[in-house]
């Protein structure tokens, strides 16, 4: 299955979650940058709200590009003891780097003159345009009902067959548009993959009232 663009993808995801359309006290929540489109198509076609919610990786010492945990902007941190472990990574470096992480995230959401909410209650559709090793998803849905959600539905238009049972282990349901048991990256759903910027983001937010 490919994708055009990642509204078309929204589009097709809202699909599988007609029984939310119009529901109270239920909040489509988008992780910045790539899932906002995705979470913007969902909410004009079910009829709900979008907001955002930030987690960032914590780059291995070695490798930026690897994570080796990860923050949420509530402050919930996960980490992969293995990595962790064999890198000898300290406790000071995972401080570091995650108190640098929440400030990056509190800029961006300054940025983007969007406070953040208050999930209490709340059902949420959490989205991004696809996930890859699950990492910042079932981080940000731990999160998620820290903050007080009643129950959070992981849906995505692509991801990784081996995590839907990790997945239904933090959700309370998962919608996966297409899962596929050979993914490596999301990108190659897309034909257009393009990579987000500030400005694409303010404008779908301002649609939604931010």
């Amino acid at each position: 299955m490919i994708f055009r663009t990642r509204e078309e993808a929204g589009r097709k995801t809202a699909e599988l979650l007609e029984k939310y359309r119009g529901a109270p006290e239920t909040i489509v929540v988008a992780l910045p940058r790539g899932g906002v489109p995705v979470g913007a198509a969902i909410a004009r076609k079910l009829g709900l709200p979008l907001d955002i919610f930030f987690v960032k990786k914590i780059p291995s010492p070695y490798n930026e590009e690897a994570g080796i945990g990860a923050v949420s902007e509530n402050g919930l941190m996960q980490i992969n003891s293995q990595a962790v472990a064999s890198l000898g990574v300290s406790e000071e470096y995972l401080r570091s780097w995650a108190q640098e992480k929440l400030e990056q995230m509190r800029a961006k959401r300054a940025l983007y003159d969007r406070p953040i909410s208050d999930f209490t209650g709340k059902t949420v559709i959490l989205t991004d345009d696809g996930i890859a090793t699950g990492s910042s998803m079932l981080l940000a849905a731990k999160a998620l009902k820290e903050a007080g959600a009643h129950r959070v539905v992981i849906a995505v238009p692509v991801a990784p067959s081996e995590l839907l049972p990790l997945l239904r282990e933090v959700a309370d349901e998962v919608v996966v548009l297409h899962p596929d048991p050979n993914l490596m990256a999301v990108g190659r759903f897309y034909q257009d993959f393009h990579q987000l910027d500030d400005r694409e983001v303010i404008e779908i937010l301002r649609e939604f009232g931010g």
